[in-house]
């Protein structure tokens, strides 16, 4: 079961935090990928041109077909004529070439080759137009609300825009859903038809928890880097656009991340179904219920707070049978050095019948007198 997380910055909004300093690009934004939690931005909603960060959502579509069985890696698409004539970058392909889906990923993650794209879109759904209604469906369905996309490319076209924020969500979804497709952005090099293509994120090599994402740029985008690290078991996520040069989109990219690991820990705390309290029933079959969360909680903290997080679980009383699996019947508090962070409701775990009238009318006493 796909899990999905909640996420609570102790106390403090993004603007209580002093902001990571040195960051020159126009737009950018830093999140914590597993409670997604945005910890430092700045006009992360403006809508911008995304250069070849467009294709994380081309390859997004392409892995929910993967994961449908739809498609197979090793399934081979013919390049199409029009695929050929494109602009930007190439993988240099030739109409009438059958290339392996997962060759076409790869060109298309590590180098951005719009020929790669081009051939995967309509070999999938038969026009780049048709793919990116999905695309848009896909964005729309995530929360990506200041995205539209006007082909699978990239290339600078009116009216295709996304933002930091969209972007950096659409960063969190791919780790989330598609765990086992992310060493396709960690790719440093690949050779097609014997010419090698290195990645353009230079993080990649610079340091070593950097596992993707993407790099693009374009005259009206500037310099793009949707940027990832694992240190530990945590994971942040950097999205800068309108940067000025390369140098300048990686450095911008590092010390988010950086910013993001010094002064941050992920805390997962309780997973969906565990059983947080058992608490007493009255007139049920069984004499009480588990409760816990319907998802899981993972909390975010200033670095070191964590173990000061102290948690309250508060109930109604009486509790009366029926219940139902999944019926809200607390709720979990929380708090830090007795400040209060947040509530989250609990739920009953399982169904809990009505007893029989024996057991009734031994509770119905029990209620009477307060026991």
């Amino acid at each position: 079961m796909r899990s999905f997380w909640l996420g609570l910055l102790c106390l403090f909004s993004v603007s209580a935090w002093a902001q990571p300093a040195g960051i020159t690009a126009r737009a950018w934004t830093l999140i914590d990928s597993a409670s997604g939690r945005e910890l430092a931005a700045h006009q992360a909603d403006l809508p911008l041109a995304p250069a070849s960060l467009t294709q994380l959502m081309t390859a997004y579509v392409l892995f929910g077909d993967l994961a449908k069985n739809k498609i197979a890696l090793g399934e081979a698409l013919v390049v199409p004529e029009v695929a050929v004539q494109v602009d930007g970058a190439r993988a240099f392909l030739k109409p009438g070439d059958q290339m392996s889906i997962e060759t076409l990923i790869q060109a298309m993650l590590v180098h951005s080759a719009a020929d790669a794209t081009l051939t995967l879109v309509i070999g999938t759904d038969g026009s780049e137009p048709a793919f990116v209604t999905r695309m848009n469906r896909e964005a729309k369905r995530l929360g990506m609300l200041r995205t539209r996309f006007m082909n699978a490319t990239g290339l600078t076209e009116p009216g295709h825009e996304s933002s930091a924020r969209d972007l950096a969500l659409l960063a969190r979804a791919l780790a989330r859903d598609f765990p086992d497709r992310l060493g396709y952005f960690a790719q440093r090099e690949l050779n097609v038809k014997g010419i090698t293509y290195y990645n353009g994120n230079r993080l990649l090599w610079r340091d070593r928890t950097v596992d993707g994402l993407k790099v693009g740029r374009t005259v009206q985008a500037g310099y793009c880097m949707a940027a990832s690290a694992r240190r530990g078991e945590q994971r942040r996520i950097a999205v800068v656009l309108g940067g000025r040069t390369d140098a300048q989109r990686t450095q911008d990219a590092l010390r988010l991340l950086n910013y993001g690991f010094e002064n941050f820990d992920s805390v997962p705390l309780y997973r969906a179904g565990q059983s947080i309290k058992v608490v007493d029933l009255y007139r049920g079959a069984r004499a009480s219920v588990s409760l816990g969360l319907a998802e899981d909680l993972h909390l975010l903290t200033p670095r070191g707070a964590g173990p000061r997080v102290r948690a309250e679980v508060v109930t109604r009383k009486p509790l009366v049978a029926p219940v139902r699996k999944g019926q809200p019947i607390g709720t979990l508090r929380l708090t830090l050095d007795g400040d209060r962070l947040g509530e989250y409701p609990l739920v009953a775990l399982h169904d809990v019948a009505v007893a029989g009238i024996f057991g009734r009318g031994w509770d119905s006493i029990r209620l009477f007198f307060g026991r």
